[in-house]
């Protein structure tokens, strides 16, 4: 017997609180976090019941062990009016377990996706926000709800990827999410409270048929549970199977590119359309439906001048010099007006920063009156310096493989009216710094989506 179980059995040999339940949780978490640095644990508590005893096995663990205490992680989504008492109850118990513990009150941006999706998307933002590098936030999920995630999502039409269900461990902001308790059903975890006489915080809106998850939780799994009473088990292994498929699946397609070129698209449709999914969840895009992804296939082979770009939500995939991109619908626009700069001062924007940094003999001269910046209107042609003939900017754009939608937000320098650079790209003839000439290179750094 390892010198943590000793420990761990001697406190539940001795601790009036404990049972079997207790036994079978602490036992969970010795085995799941056994590789686990424990200076760097963070349990998201939400004041239910499966948090609570997640919190109070680890933190009796950690004061058993000597090792610091855990940290907690409350997230108040105000959607509730018992909310504020929820935050008060995790502190207090927190309080009892002399456990640090951190309340971040949100507000919900509500989306077409629903309330339940968009306060899930708020919360994980806040989670991803707190886990520093190295860290660990722990959450309380188990085999029961690890079965209603993949039936949800099976009767969504969800692939392999999303059969796959809640993984039990995966990167989180600069940190890590992990799911210790999912080999464990829900009734140990129950039993585990009531051995231990918790209180605990009951949210009535997980009685309310509307929402999907509560419907089949309440409705159809005690169906299926008296038909097949071991089906929280054969639900996990079936999502365990498909979590392999999904890994073995991401080795084999390798790294997902930044843009993806076009003809890695060629052959089978079924090669193309799974290389096409990978590729955009590596980019945080949602699993688009089959009608919108057979929409990216059939544009992709569109003419090489043809406007290539199909939306999905917030996201847009478009087309340019023979590769996909994803870029965001939503993006800050380059002021309207023209605007002063007085380089070296870097010049900050919505949409993104103009630097200039001093060199010798290179890059758009130095020039001691006002430099001003302007953006695209239409109808503007520069001369690169070394070149015979003024061109347009969009050959110019075009040349440097600048994207179309990118090309309205760079900064245009002029100095006295006249262009006299394109930031990041091209000076004017007449305007390049000569060998014994200060000169300024103009870096555009666009602001990330």
């Amino acid at each position: 017997m390892s010198a943590c179980a000793i420990v761990m059995s001697a406190w539940l040999e001795r601790d009036a609180g404990a049972g079997d339940a207790v036994a079978a949780v602490a036992a969970c978490l010795r085995t799941k976090l056994a590789d686990l640095a424990p200076v760097r644990r963070i349990v998201a508590c939400s004041g239910g019941l499966d948090s609570s005893v997640l919190l109070v096995v680890l933190a009796r663990w950690h004061a058993l062990e000597g090792w610091p205490p855990p940290r907690a992680l409350h997230v108040d989504h105000g959607l509730q009016r018992d909310s504020v008492s929820w935050a008060a109850a995790t502190e207090a118990l927190c309080r009892s377990l002399d456990v640090a513990c951190d309340v971040h009150r949100l507000e919900v941006e509500r989306t077409d996706a629903g309330l339940e999706a968009d306060a899930r998307r708020a919360r994980y933002a806040a989670f991803a926000a707190q886990v520093a590098d190295g860290s660990t936030l722990l959450l309380a999920h188990h085999r029961d709800d690890q079965a209603e995630t993949l039936l949800l999502r099976l009767l969504r039409g969800s692939g392999p990827a999303g059969l796959a269900a809640m993984p039990a461990r995966r990167r989180l902001g600069s940190g890590w999410l992990q799911r210790p308790l999912l080999d464990l059903d829900r009734r140990v975890l129950l039993a585990a409270a009531d051995e231990l006489k918790l209180e605990v915080c009951e949210d009535p809106s997980n009685a309310s048929l509307e929402q999907d998850r509560n419907y089949l939780r309440h409705a159809i799994l005690p169906l299926l549970e008296r038909r097949w009473p071991g089906y929280r088990q054969t639900l996990a292994r079936a999502a365990a199977l498909c979590g392999e498929q999904k890994a073995a699946l991401a080795i084999l397609l390798g790294p997902a590119p930044a843009e993806l070129p076009v003809n890695s698209l060629d052959g089978p449709l079924e090669v193309a359309a799974v290389r096409l999914r990978n590729w955009l969840a590596a980019a945080g895009v949602p699993a688009p439906s089959r009608r919108r992804l057979a929409e990216i296939l059939r544009q992709k082979d569109a003419r090489a001048d043809a406007g290539v770009c199909v939306e999905l939500g917030p996201w847009q995939v478009r087309r340019f010099a023979g590769a996909l991109f994803v870029v965001p619908v939503a993006r800050p626009e380059p002021p309207a007006g023209a605007m002063t700069w007085r380089p070296p001062e870097p010049l900050v924007m919505a949409h993104g920063c103009l630097a200039a940094e001093p060199v010798a003999g290179a890059g758009l001269k130095q020039v001691a009156g006002p430099i001003e910046v302007r953006f695209r209107c239409g109808g503007e042609r520069l001369r690169p310096a070394g070149r015979v003939g003024s061109r347009t900017l969009k050959d110019l754009f075009q040349e440097a493989a600048v994207p179309s939608w990118e090309r309205a937000g760079v900064p245009l320098i002029f100095v006295a009216g006249e262009l006299v650079a394109i930031a990041g790209l091209y000076v004017a003839a007449g305007w390049q710094a000569a060998p014994d000439e200060a000169g300024w290179r103009l870096i555009w750094t666009p602001s990330e989506p």
